[in-house]
């Protein structure tokens, strides 16, 4: 099914979006009463042992100190307009959800006390609740591969996206499962073009698709985790993506905790979600074909217990996991659609376990660290 076929079969189901909604999962980033979300957007190399950084997962995450959102029904609005010519210094976009106002402005960065490299986002209006939100992320920079990166916040009842375009995209049209079609038009700011938009969270998005004059560029499916929508992998014309599985990769109880760890896959990549106690995190990454994926720990959480959880190729047999004290576990990994999966949770403490992956030989494949956060 191509990536057009995608979109008539959500219309024809007249906004019932076949998207995925997990339980809303555990997210690291919390600022002013908001939540933020980041969809880490380079691709899994087979071959290649890819490890995330503890401090910078939560792709996307959730705190359970935050909030837990209902699901939007179909009566919901939305609307989104550029800055004009008077409009204020860093304004992103702005528009109402649900008649309440909302908009997104960018500081100088570097500036207003975000540090050196760094950018704030301000998320501002009744529609973001009382007291709004800020994120403080690395300074916006032009994508180099796909035509759109974008950054996930949720303050309140809205959500939104926000990111930098490619010098070609000359707009973006986001689709909604109620039919609202936002139409997101690119605005410099502080030398970066970039994109906003602001929704109901819960709220079903069918698709998001970058224009330039000549056409469409591309379009991203998104996976929805606790309401969330994080655009991920953005397919070009003709391309399919992922056929469509999910799949419980492991679970059991740890340090007296219950944990639990499924996959996701389907246009809109591959994404893992993990549950332990009141805490958990999820991933997603980047993936037009289950060729590409190969051997690593994607990410880890932090808390009692953290979960570490990752993808497995071909030829790995099991991941034998060490902890500090040098016990030993074995781990299979599990088979969701054509790809393949593992998650192991581990315990308090700062120093760090070891995993490594094994063919049927017995012979090493790749290794890595994992530690509490």
């Amino acid at each position: 099914m191509s990536i057009h076929d995608e979109r008539d079969l959500y219309e024809r189901l007249d906004g019932a979006v076949e998207a995925i909604t997990p339980r809303p999962a555990p997210v690291d980033g919390v600022m002013r009463h908001g939540r933020v979300i980041r969809w880490r957007r380079r691709s899994v190399v087979a071959g290649v042992a890819a490890v995330a950084v503890a401090g910078a997962v939560a792709v996307p995450t959730v705190r359970h100190a935050a909030t837990q959102h209902q699901t939007a029904t179909s009566h919901y609005t939305a609307t989104v307009q550029a800055p004009g010519p008077h409009s204020p210094a860093g304004l992103i976009a702005s528009g109402t959800v649900n008649g309440q106002r909302w908009a997104l402005t960018a500081g100088r960065p570097g500036a207003g006390g975000a540090g050196r490299g760094q950018q704030f986002v301000i998320a501002s209006g009744p529609a973001f609740g009382p007291d709004g939100s800020t994120d403080s992320a690395p300074a916006f920079a032009a994508p180099s591969t796909d035509p759109v990166s974008l950054t996930g916040m949720a303050s309140g009842p809205s959500q939104a996206a926000y990111g930098a375009v490619a010098a070609d995209v000359s707009s973006i049209t986001v689709r909604l499962g109620n039919g609202i079609v936002l139409t997101l038009h690119p605005v410099r700011v502080y030398g970066v073009r970039l994109v906003g938009v602001a929704i109901p969270v819960g709220a079903p998005v069918v698709s998001a698709t970058a224009y330039s004059a000549r056409g469409e560029i591309a379009t991203a499916i998104p996976f929805r985790d606790g309401g969330i929508s994080s655009f991920v992998t953005w397919l070009r014309p003709g391309q399919s993506g992922l056929a469509r599985a999910s799949g419980l990769i492991g679970s059991g109880f740890y340090l007296g905790k219950a944990w639990s760890v499924r996959a996701y896959l389907g246009p809109w990549g591959a994404c893992l979600v993990g549950q332990a106690g009141e805490g958990g995190g999820s991933s997603c990454e980047e993936v037009t074909s289950v060729s590409r994926i190969g051997t690593g720990a994607w990410f880890w959480t932090g808390g009692v217990p953290a979960l570490a959880m990752g993808s497995a190729g071909p030829s790995v047999a099991r991941i034998a996991v060490t902890s500090p004290d040098g016990k030993t576990t074995q781990v299979q990994p599990v088979a969701v659609g054509a790809a393949r999966f593992f998650a192991f949770p581990f315990g308090q403490g700062p120093k760090h376990w070891k995993w490594t992956a094994y063919d049927g030989s017995g012979h090493a494949i790749t290794s890595g660290d994992v530690a509490p956060s």
